[in-house]
């Protein structure tokens, strides 16, 4: 199994297929598993697709500290270095669209091109833990929330009408290898600490920015619309696609849209 000792953390990764390097980093509190359904058989026909489990998640060693997505940032970085890594497309979804940022500002050599997907650079107002979260998952257990929570943000209704099989076969992945909720806490509180507004100049690979087009008001601040939105005007010479009719887990609904969207601008 392949594992990367650190001083404070082990961290399991894996790598698919051969050519370029193409780095994909999840959601929150999300394992590597979830880019092997659609992702990894897609990209590893012409790219090593690399995945890991961040710390707190998956095969990953479970250590009870304060997270941060810069700790998550050098983590993977400790994997490329491994795997001696450079100039790799990185993908980050979500939470993992800020850890992305971060490798390509604090190891510029590692990133050749970067593609935010239905992330942002920072959460307005109070950090800490969400208080409609904690209710929520007081009230529904843990599991349920995060059932719950990823239905209204991730699907369509159209698409958890049309296609249950796929909504259930997405869940089967993301429950199966859940997280203690310790974890899943402490990644949430490193996600709402993160604060990259200031430095997104500094980025200066060519960047795809992707959000779908039901992911929030693109006027409420607080939207993964209108994050991604900021994101794309902040990133010099970022591109901007909106998915149309998809929410938040469009790699799961819509992976052959995407697919293209993505092979679209690695092309350029």
């Amino acid at each position: 199994m392949p594992i990367i000792q650190l001083s404070d953390a082990e961290i399991f990764y894996e790598a698919h297929g051969g050519g370029r390097p193409f780095v994909f980093f999840s959601e929150t509190a999300c394992d590597g598993e979830i880019w092997k359904r659609y992702q990894i058989p897609e990209f590893s026909k012409d790219h090593l697709v690399i995945i890991h489990d961040y710390r707190g998640t998956g095969k990953s060693s479970k250590p009870s500290i304060d997270y941060t997505t810069r700790m998550f940032c050098d983590d993977a970085a400790a994997v490329l270095e491994e795997l001696k890594v450079r100039d790799a497309v990185v993908l980050g979804h979500s939470m993992g669209g800020r850890v992305a940022q971060l490798l390509a500002l604090e190891y510029p050599e590692r990133v050749g091109q970067l593609i935010l997907a239905s992330t942002g650079a920072a959460f307005p107002g109070a950090t800490g833990l969400p208080l409609t979260m904690i209710k929520e998952m007081i009230e529904w257990g843990y599991p349920e929330y995060v059932r719950e929570h990823t239905v209204q943000v991730g699907f369509t209704d159209e698409f958890i009408g049309t296609h249950p099989d796929r909504v259930e076969e997405f869940f089967r992945t993301t429950l199966a290898n859940l997280c203690p909720v310790e974890f899943y806490l402490r990644h949430v509180l490193a996600r709402q600490s993160h604060d990259t507004r200031d430095r997104l100049k500094d980025i200066r690979v060519p960047t795809l920015v992707i959000v779908g087009e039901q992911e929030g008001d693109p006027n409420m601040a607080t939207s993964h619309r209108a994050s991604s939105e900021m994101l794309a005007k902040a990133v010099p010479g970022a591109q901007f696609v909106v998915l149309p009719g998809q929410k938040h887990n469009y790699f799961a609904s819509a992976p052959e849209a995407v697919h293209r969207i993505i092979r679209d601008f690695l092309s350029e």
